[in-house]
C-alpha cells in the first residue's frame, strides 16, 4: 500500500537530508527528542556561566515553542513517525553545542534561529484545518516548512563539520541573506498562504475560494524551486568568482608535477630510500612526542639524493598517518620564483586551500582588504593568512625541499617563518616540519636544537650500486656489453660517487649518450671517468 502523498513528501525531504549525514550524526539524531534539545540548552547555559560568556539563549524561544507546536501538528494529522521529528531536534541541539565554543559564531547562530522562528507560521489556533478533508494542499505547506527546516540544517552542519570554520564564519555566516535568504523567503510564504487558508476557511467561503488556495499554493511550490535554482546558480557563480580572484592573486608555482616526476623515478628503485625510515631522528620526528622537536633537518653534500628523500618522506606521511595532510615547497638554485620566499608562501597557501576549501571567503576577504597587490610586499600578510590556515589542521606536515639553493636573505626570512610556525603550534603539536638542504652555517646555527640526519655515504652506497646497475641494464641494450665488463662498470662508477647520487647519473648519462661502442669504450678509459662532481 502507498503512502500518502504528504507522508511521502516528509519522507523523501528526511532521506535528502539523512544522505548528507555522517553514520554517527544519523544515529544520533534518530535518538533526540524535544527534551533532550532542552536539557542541552541548559548545560550550554552553564557552561556558558562557568566561562563567564553567558548568551541570551532567550532569543531562541519563541523559534523553539512554534517549533515545539509545528511538531505536534504534524504528529496528530500526517502521522509524522519519530524520526522525522527527532531530525528537527537533534540538529538544532547539535548545531548549538557547536557554535558554543565561540561566542561569535554562537550569537549569529542564534540570530539565525530567531530569523526563522519569525518566519515560521503560528499554528495554534488553526489546528482545526489539518483534519478537514480537504487539507492536501495544508499539509503540503507543512511538508514545505520540514523541507526548509531540514534544508538549513544541512548547510549549518556542512558549514560546522569544516575544520576551518573557525576561520570561515567571520565572513561567511554573517553573510546570512547570502546563506540562507531563500530559505527564510519560502518559510515566509509558507506562513503566508497558511494564513490565508485559515481565513477562508474561518469565513466559510465559497469552494473556488478553496480552489483559489489550492492553485496559490502550488504556484508556491513552483516558485520555491525557482528560488532553489536560482540561489544555487548564484552562489556557485560568486564562488568560481571568489576562487579565480584568489587563485590569480596567489599566481603560485604548483610543486605537484615535480613531485609526481620523482614519484615515478622512484618506482623504478623500490625500497631505495627506505633506510631513512629506519634511522633514530627520522622514526622520533614521525612520532612526534611532546618533548621532541617539531623540525626534522635532512642535510647532506650536493647529489647526495636530498630532494628524493624528500618525495619519500611526502608519501610516507600520506601512506601511514591517517587523516594527516602535507604541503610543501621544491626549491630550485637556477628559477628564481622557487627561491623566493613570497612565492613559496603563496604555493603554501594554495594547498592549504585545497585541503581547507571553507577557507576561501577567508582568504578572498584578506586579499580584497590588503591594499598591496605587489608580490615583492606581500610577506606579512601571506605569512598570517598561513599562519591561520595551518592552525585549523589536527595533523599538518609542512616540507621545503632545497633551502640553501635560496640566497641568504632569503633564506633567513624563510626560517624565520619555519620557526614562526613552530612556535605557533607548539602547544596543540599539530604542525611538523620537514626540511633538506646542504649543511651551510646559518642553516645549522637556526636549526641546532632540531631532529639532525646527515647523509652519509653508507646510509647511500648499496642505494647508489642498485641505481647505477639499473642503468647499466639500459646501457647494455643499446651497446653489446659483456657481462663481466658490465658488473665492472656497477663496481667502478658506484665507488667513484662517494655518496653522491647526482655524480652517478652524470656519469651514466654521459654514457648513455655515445653513438658507438667504440666511443662508449674511450669514455670508460679509467683516466677520462670523474672523481669527482667538478670533474663530471
Amino acid at each position: 500500500m502507498s503512502s500518502p502523498p504528504t507522508l511521502s513528501a516528509f519522507t523523501r525531504s528526511l532521506r535528502t537530508f539523512q544522505d548528507q549525514l555522517s553514520t554517527s550524526e544519523r544515529e544520533s539524531f534518530s535518538l533526540t527528542t524535544y527534551d533532550d534539545l532542552k536539557v542541552s540548552v541548559q548545560t550550554i547555559q552553564r557552561e556558558q556561566r562557568g566561562r563567564r560568556c553567558v548568551r541570551n539563549l532567550n532569543t531562541i524561544k519563541p523559534f523553539l515553542v512554534t517549533l515545539q507546536q509545528y511538531a505536534l501538528v504534524i504528529e496528530q494529522f500526517v502521522n509524522a513517525k519519530a524520526e522525522f521529528l527527532a531530525f528537527i531536534w537533534g540538529p538544532i541541539k547539535l548545531c548549538l553545542q557547536v557554535a558554543s565554543r565561540l561566542v561569535e559564531a554562537f550569537d549569529l547562530l542564534l540570530d539565525a534561529y530567531a530569523r526563522i522562528g519569525e518566519s515560521l507560521p503560528v499554528i495554534a489556533g488553526v489546528d482545526s484545518l489539518f483534519s478537514t478533508q480537504n487539507n492536501h494542499h495544508v499539509q503540503g505547506i507543512l511538508a514545505s516548512i520540514y523541507d526548509d527546516i531540514l534544508k538549513f540544517h544541512s548547510r549549518a552542519i556542512t558549514f560546522f563539520r569544516q575544520k576551518a570554520w573557525t576561520i570561515a564564519f567571520k565572513t561567511t555566516f554573517q553573510s546570512f541573506d547570502r546563506m540562507y535568504g531563500d530559505v527564510v523567503k519560502n518559510l515566509q510564504r509558507s506562513k503566508e498562504l497558511l494564513i490565508q487558508t485559515a481565513s477562508i476557511r474561518h469565513f466559510q467561503e465559497a469552494q473556488a475560494a478553496w480552489a483559489r488556495g489550492v492553485e496559490e499554493f502550488e504556484e508556491a511550490q513552483a516558485a520555491r524551486v525557482r528560488d532553489a535554482e536560482e540561489f544555487e546558480a548564484q552562489r556557485r557563480k560568486e564562488e568560481y568568482e571568489r576562487k579565480s580572484f584568489v587563485i590569480n592573486w596567489l599566481s603560485h608555482m604548483p610543486c605537484r608535477n615535480q613531485h609526481q616526476k620523482l614519484q615515478n623515478e622512484r618506482k623504478l628503485y623500490p625500497g631505495s630510500t627506505r633506510w631513512l625510515f629506519d634511522t633514530t631522528q627520522t622514526s622520533e620526528w614521525f612520532r612526534g612526542s611532546e618533548r621532541s622537536s617539531q623540525i626534522l633537518w635532512i642535510h647532506g653534500i650536493p647529489g647526495a639524493g636530498k630532494t628524493f628523500l624528500f618525495s619519500s618522506v611526502i608519501d610516507e606521511i600520506i601512506d601511514t598517518i591517517p587523516h594527516a595532510q602535507v604541503i610543501y615547497f621544491y626549491c630550485k638554485y637556477n628559477e628564481p620564483r622557487k627561491t623566493n620566499l613570497n612565492d613559496m608562501l603563496r604555493s603554501l597557501i594554495a594547498q592549504a586551500l585545497t585541503l581547507n576549501p571553507a577557507c576561501l571567503q577567508y582568504l578572498y576577504d584578506n586579499m580584497i582588504a590588503s591594499i598591496e597587490h605587489d608580490p615583492s610586499s606581500t610577506n606579512e600578510l601571506c605569512l598570517k593568512l598561513l599562519e591561520n590556515l595551518v592552525s585549523q589542521h589536527d595533523q599538518l606536515f609542512i616540507g621545503v625541499d632545497g633551502l640553501d639553493e635560496c640566497g641568504e636573505p632569503e633564506r633567513q626570512q624563510a626560517l624565520s617563518m619555519i620557526h614562526r610556525l613552530a612556535q605557533g603550534a607548539e602547544a596543540l603539536k599539530n604542525i611538523r616540519i620537514f626540511l633538506t638542504s646542504r649543511k651551510e652555517k646559518d642553516i645549522d646555527i637556526s636549526l641546532r636544537s632540531s631532529h639532525r640526519l646527515e647523509i652519509r655515504p653508507y646510509h647511500v652506497g648499496r642505494v647508489i650500486e642498485e641505481y647505477v646497475r639499473v642503468r647499466v641494464r639500459s646501457l647494455s641494450q643499446k651497446f653489446p656489453i659483456p657481462e663481466d665488463l658490465q658488473k665492472h662498470i656497477v663496481t667502478d662508477i658506484a665507488a667513484r660517487s662517494h655518496g653522491m647520487f647526482l655524480l652517478a647519473r652524470l656519469i651514466l648519462d654521459n654514457l648513455l649518450d655515445q653513438d658507438c661502442y667504440e666511443d662508449l669504450e674511450e669514455e670508460l678509459n679509467v683516466k677520462l671517468l670523474p672523481n669527482g662532481i667538478d670533474q663530471a
